[in-house]
């Protein structure tokens, strides 16, 4: 799903904003980066929180899982 934000990209990658750290941009870091409109920012920021929800719920699940696996591992070793 495209934002339709690409004029930011040069600016960013200039600026060296990669995965990680565009994820920890707030509004007033973006309106540095050269995101004027405060539509963009707002839309920025929403779809940053979105990704970020989202990957903290995988990571959640993720370690869930491995908790089950560790707790199957010494059930069987127990047998």
């Amino acid at each position: 799903e495209s934002l339709n934000l690409e004029q930011y990209v040069e600016e960013f990658s200039a600026h060296g904003v990669d995965g990680p750290r565009l994820l920890h941009l707030d509004g007033a870091k973006l309106k540095a980066l050269g995101v004027g409109s405060s539509q963009d920012r707002a839309v920025l920021k929403r779809k940053l929180k979105e990704l970020s929800l989202a990957m903290e719920k995988e990571r959640k699940a993720q370690e869930k899982a491995e908790k089950q696996r560790e707790k199957q591992k010494k059930r069987d070793q127990e047998q």
